[in-house]
């Protein structure tokens, strides 16, 4: 009988090592919850989430897929984000703008990550 006993222990340490993966990958991950900051600079009228911002420096807030833009210590406007990876590091700041002078895509100077601003 403890034969028994021991062939059922070591079945259900078996057991719990080949399930412990499968909790482990289904717990929370830990997210990023640190704001990351940028600076741009718009050297035209540019829209952005339906608001036109004035030619001038912003500094970019960016929580997660939030960015706001801020001039002055003032929040103009916040709109919904995305980081999109490059192929190749930006080799300065730059802006992407539909025909319309809608903000689409900003680059930063030595990232490969691109911030698509929707």
């Amino acid at each position: 009988m403890s034969l028994f006993k021991a062939m059922g222990s070591a079945i259900l340490c078996a057991a719990a090592l080949l399930a412990f993966p499968l909790l482990a990958s289904a717990w929370p991950k830990a997210v990023n919850t640190q704001v990351e900051k940028k600076s741009i600079d718009l050297y035209d009228p540019a829209t952005v989430d339906g608001k036109t911002l004035k030619p001038g420096k912003y500094e970019l807030l960016i929580d997660g897929n939030k960015v706001s833009f801020e001039r002055d210590g003032q929040t103009v406007v916040t709109a919904t984000c995305d980081w999109k990876t490059m192929p190749n590091k930006s080799e300065y700041n730059s802006a992407t703008f539909s025909s319309k002078r809608v903000l689409q895509e900003i680059e930063f100077e030595g990232s490969k990550q691109a911030l698509e601003v929707m």
